[in-house]
């Protein structure tokens, strides 16, 4: 047997790791506190590895600072406390986790609710809904490696000073690395528009030769847009967003707004969302996505003079009745489209034609809306439904196999995971190395282990608001809201949801296209808060439906289709 002996040099590395990991676990203690005074006292007392824990309960006008390094300050049960009132948090030390704490009702004015100014901490499991401030979280320029994950931010109400709920500031000499991941963004109400009020800003238009490196992942928005058109706003260079998921989502976007070189990739814009706008930057990339975006736009081109919008590249995308795709008229140039599926039944796919844009392997049916002298194949691309309730492709359809090399080589991010090189699909399932072997669209026909599908609440947010064994401040809407159903178009079963601000007794009842009734799928009274309810259409045929819901204060009616 060859053994393998480490020299002196070699060992004392590691000898000390192991002391320091050793001292800190001895040392390390559990303080339980019950008041904002000795919660700080506790902070400021602490010793690498402590962890602090604070009473359940309601604490009110208080400021926190949190300077020291490697400790955690957490609720004493996930979700069980609630900073409310006048708040202001500090965290300048680094390798801290902030944990389980809850914001649900306070005025701040211009504030920010909590500011990072160190590097390598954890802001998760919080909850901020219905909180007056300009900002609630916001990550200081010149930090690094600072992570918000499993938050859960909705109802930043119109009166509040203007301002994203989470901004991160980038620097021209320090890049970030940070990652917002695991969070729900929803129901932000407002006049929509880009006003300031995006639920999530990177960078700023100042700083938009700023290298950012940040990752926006497995992140959730519902009906955003009216807070602000942008529900991602990209100001600063080499920033992903993937595997995210925009549903019920018309007014709002994911905008490449200021920035260079900027990566959006895995994400699924469906139920009426918006999809991608690009303005103001250059260098972009835009693959495999899933655009069911309805009758928002799926991508828009937004030309300004004063920055060129040059190189942006959409490369195997799928958009399957989606909005229309906007190219921007004369001011873009060097557009690329490759190995994209566009189906569309009714409506054109693209307007404002530029002519200045690649076209490469892309596969359409439906109409065109524009003159495309190549690189476009009219023919059905055979799509199915596939379990996670999205269209991929049959085992028959003409997109398999069959991809164009003719496309500029992807960004490679620098110390980022990426996919450069697209070997996962959509779903995260294997493609072929070589580019002509690939299918065309975000999906490939294939079998493997799926890693990435459309994303619902219970994915997301912090734990405990979807735990039953928790008791907690109970999250009211502000409206009556109906949700389009998803899957849409479905078979044979489909989620309908809907949002309540009162208890109300309601009815929620199927017709088809004749306006019979087909089923009653509710028909009690319901306490105010979210609901949701699958509906199974195995015993009908396949056609067009409505679903209904009406109380004594509203009614509302959508379209579904149901596709065997």
């Amino acid at each position: 047997m060859k053994r393998t002996y480490l020299n002196l040099h070699q060992f004392l590395p590691i000898l000390a790791l192991a002391s320091s990991i050793l001292l800190k676990n001895l040392h390390a203690t559990e303080i339980h506190v019950s008041s904002m005074t000795a919660l700080q006292s506790a902070i400021n007392n602490s010793s690498a590895g402590d962890t602090i824990i604070l009473a359940n309960g309601t604490y009110l006008n208080s400021s926190l600072t949190i300077g020291k390094n490697d400790i955690t300050v957490k609720s004493a049960i996930p979700g069980g406390v609630f900073l409310n009132g006048a708040q202001y948090i500090e965290i300048s030390g680094s390798y801290i986790t902030f944990s389980g704490f809850q914001f649900t009702s306070g005025d701040i004015g211009s504030g920010y609710l909590i500011i990072v100014t160190g590097n390598h901490n954890v802001l998760t499991q919080l909850n901020f809904n219905g909180y007056s401030a300009k900002k609630y979280i916001a990550i200081a320029a010149g930090t690094q490696y600072n992570e918000i994950s499993f938050c859960n931010i909705e109802n930043k109400p119109v009166s509040a000073v203007t301002g994203c709920t989470i901004q991160i500031n980038t620097s021209p000499t320090v890049v970030g690395y940070h990652k917002i991941r695991y969070c729900s963004f929803k129901n932000f109400p407002g006049p929509g528009g880009d006003y300031g009020n995006e639920p999530i800003r990177i960078g700023l238009s100042t700083e938009m030769t700023n290298v950012s490196r940040s990752i926006v992942e497995y992140c959730y928005f519902d009906n955003v847009g009216l807070g602000d058109g942008e529900s991602i706003s990209l100001k600063s260079t080499e920033n992903i967003c993937r595997y995210n998921t925009f549903t019920n989502n018309p007014e709002g976007m994911l905008v490449f707004r200021h920035g260079y070189w900027n990566v959006a990739y895995g994400n699924f814009f469906i139920n009426g969302s918006g999809g991608i706008r690009i303005k103001e930057g250059a260098n972009h990339y835009v693959y495999n996505n899933y655009f069911a975006t309805s009758y928002a736009d799926a991508v828009k081109l937004q030309y300004v003079a004063e920055y060129p919008l040059t190189n942006i590249n959409f490369i195997h995308n799928t958009f399957v009745n989606s909005g229309e795709i906007d190219l921007g008229g004369s001011g873009p140039t060097g557009v690329t489209f490759a190995n994209n599926i566009f189906k569309k039944n009714s409506g054109r796919i693209f307007n404002n034609s530029s002519g200045i844009t690649s076209w490469a392997g892309n596969i359409y049916s439906g109409t065109l809306g524009i003159s495309i002298p190549s690189g476009m194949t009219n023919v059905d691309p055979q799509l199915v439904i596939n379990s996670d309730g999205y269209y991929g492709l049959s085992s028959t359809s003409p997109a398999i196999d069959v991809s164009s090399s003719s496309y500029p080589a992807i960004l490679d991010i620098a110390n980022i995971d990426d996919d450069p090189s697209i070997l996962l699909d959509i779903s995260g399932q294997a493609r072929p190395i070589t580019t002509t072997l690939k299918d065309v669209g975000c999906d490939e026909y294939t079998t493997g282990t799926i890693t990435n599908h459309p994303l619902e609440l219970s994915d997301v947010g912090p734990t405990y608001l979807i735990s039953t064994g928790i008791k907690q401040e109970k999250e009211i809407p502000n409206s009556f809201h109906l949700f389009q159903n998803y899957p849409n178009p479905f078979n044979p079963s489909t989620k309908i949801s809907w949002e309540l601000p009162t208890n109300s007794w309601l009815t929620l009842k199927i017709y088809n296209v004749l306006g019979n009734e087909v089923a009653t799928l509710v028909n009690e009274e319901k306490e105010a808060g979210y609901h949701s309810i699958k509906f199974n259409a195995s015993n009908l045929p396949s056609g067009v439906y409505f679903y209904r819901i009406k109380s004594e204060n509203f009614i509302d009616t959508k379209k579904m289709i149901l596709l065997k």
